[in-house]
């Protein structure tokens, strides 16, 4: 009998030991996150990142649509693809240069640039692609790109002279940016593309992005 409660007595005495080594492992199951939770996550902010890119380049190209009057739907497409690219670049180069305002200027000019030369072979119309290229600073958000003019401009030496150097370019958490030129004049482009501009002479240039209505106050 003795033999007996003794034996009953230490396989209990195991099995306590044995939950008690387990009930850790089961809080840190519990309480710490799976590899499949980490991915799911990672894929739903890749794709609200996917869904903001497609917003915006939804959006670019039907206002590019409307201001060149672009009524073949295949161009249109084209244009949206182009510039989801840029968007997914753009953010990629405020990422990687966040501290690094120079080289950060140089990157968004390069994609800016490259969008610009995916633009002129799908807008084949030149007084079209003319009205695209006054429009840049509207489509471009107040980001830099390298001004190129067309053939047509070069042939009938009616291209635009080259402003002057940029002295400081600076792009604030809030979507505003500020350039400051050289001769003094200072330009202030909202995340909307309203552009502020103040000459050296004291004149102030305000532009509406939607409009393109002008004020000037002396």
């Amino acid at each position: 009998m003795n033999k007996s409660l003794l034996f009953l007595s230490a396989a209990a005495a195991i099995a306590v030991a044995s939950c008690s080594q387990d009930k850790p492992a089961a809080v840190d199951a519990a309480t710490t996150p799976s590899a499949d939770t980490a991915v799911v996550v990672e894929n739903n902010q890749m794709a609200n990142d996917t869904a903001a890119y497609g917003a915006d380049a939804s959006r670019l190209s039907d206002r590019i649509a409307q201001d060149l009057r672009l009524t073949d739907t295949v161009v249109v497409t084209r244009i949206e693809k182009t510039y989801y690219t840029r968007g997914r670049r753009l953010n990629e180069v405020n990422t990687q240069y966040a501290t690094d305002t120079t080289g950060r200027y140089a990157a968004l000019r390069q994609v800016n640039d490259d969008t610009d030369r995916e633009v002129r072979t799908i807008i084949t119309n030149s007084d079209q692609y003319r009205t695209y290229e006054s429009n840049r600073n509207a489509y471009y958000a107040g980001t830099p790109y390298t001004y190129r003019e067309t053939q047509e401009a070069s042939a009938s030496g009616s291209a635009r002279r080259r402003g002057p150097a940029i002295e400081k370019y600076e792009q604030k958490k809030n979507g505003e940016t500020k350039i400051k030129y050289a001769n003094g004049t200072t330009v202030k482009i909202d995340k909307d593309g309203d552009r502020k501009v103040e000459y050296p002479n004291g004149t102030k240039v305000k532009r509406d992005a939607d409009d393109g209505q002008r004020k000037v106050k002396d």
